[in-house]
C-alpha cells in the first residue's frame, strides 16, 4: 500500500512538473518573439516553432490541468468554492492567451505587437493563479 502511494505522489510531482515546464515553454518562446523577433529574422521557421511549441504546450497544459484539478478535488478539505472560482478564473485566463497566441501567429507574430502582450498578460496572469491556488488549497488543509 506504502508503495502505491509512494508511486503516486512521484506521478503528481512528475505531472506538476510537466504542468510547469509547458507554461514556462509558452511564455518564454512568446516573450523572445514579443520583445526580439524571430531568431535570425527567420519568420516562417519561427511561426512554425511558435505553432508547435503552443499546441504541444497547449496539450500538455490540458492533460496535466486535468488530472491535477481531479486530485485536488478529490481533496474535499482543501478544494472549494473560492478554489473553484479562482480555478475558473485562471481557465478563462489560460483560454484568452492561447487564442491571441494562435492569432498573433497567423498575423505574423509582430514584435511588440498588441497580440503578443496580451498573451504574456494573460499568460502572467494565469501563472500568478497558480500560486493563489496552491496558497488557498493549502489554507484550506490548514483550517
Amino acid at each position: 500500500m506504502r508503495a502505491a502511494l509512494d508511486l503516486a505522489e512521484a506521478l503528481l510531482v512528475l505531472l506538476r512538473w510537466l504542468h510547469a515546464a509547458a507554461s514556462i515553454a509558452f511564455l518564454g518562446w512568446s516573450a523572445v518573439l514579443w520583445l526580439d523577433g524571430p531568431p535570425r529574422g527567420d519568420l516562417t521557421a519561427a511561426r512554425q516553432r511558435f505553432k508547435e511549441v503552443t499546441e504541444l504546450s497547449l496539450l500538455v497544459l490540458l492533460a496535466t490541468g486535468a488530472v491535477l484539478t481531479f486530485e485536488r478535488f478529490s481533496q474535499t478539505q482543501g478544494a472549494g468554492a473560492l478554489y473553484a472560482g479562482i480555478l475558473a478564473l485562471k481557465v478563462v485566463c489560460a483560454a484568452v492567451a492561447y487564442q491571441f497566441a494562435f492569432r498573433w501567429r497567423r498575423v505574423g507574430l509582430p514584435v511588440g505587437g498588441l497580440d503578443g502582450r496580451i498573451v504574456l498578460l494573460f499568460g502572467a496572469a494565469t501563472v500568478l493563479l497558480a500560486a493563489v491556488l496552491k496558497g488557498v488549497f493549502e489554507s484550506g488543509l490548514s483550517s
